[in-house]
C-alpha cells in the first residue's frame, strides 16, 4: 500500500513539473529572443549613430557598456 502512494505521488509530481515546464518555457523562450533583438538592433545603431552624431568607437563602447550593465542589472533585480 505505501509503495502505491509513493507511485501516485510520484505520478502526480511528474505532470505537475511537466504542466509547469510547458507555461513557463515559452515565456523563457520568447523573453530569450527579444533580449537577443535587443542586443542586435544596438549593434546596427553604431552603423548609422556614430556617423549622425560623430562620436568615436570609444564612446560608443561606453555607452552599450552602460546599456549593457543597466540590462543586467534589471534583469538580476526582476528575478
Amino acid at each position: 500500500m505505501p509503495e502505491e502512494k509513493i507511485e501516485r505521488s510520484q505520478i502526480a509530481f511528474d505532470h505537475l513539473y511537466l504542466k509547469v515546464i510547458w507555461h513557463i518555457l515559452p515565456l523563457i523562450v520568447l523573453c530569450y529572443v527579444v533580449s537577443y533583438i535587443d542586443r542586435v538592433n544596438v549593434s546596427f545603431a553604431k552603423l548609422e549613430m556614430s556617423a549622425d552624431l560623430n562620436i568615436s568607437a570609444a564612446a560608443y563602447g561606453f555607452g552599450a557598456g552602460i546599456f549593457f550593465w543597466g540590462i543586467s542589472c534589471s534583469s538580476f533585480l526582476a528575478i
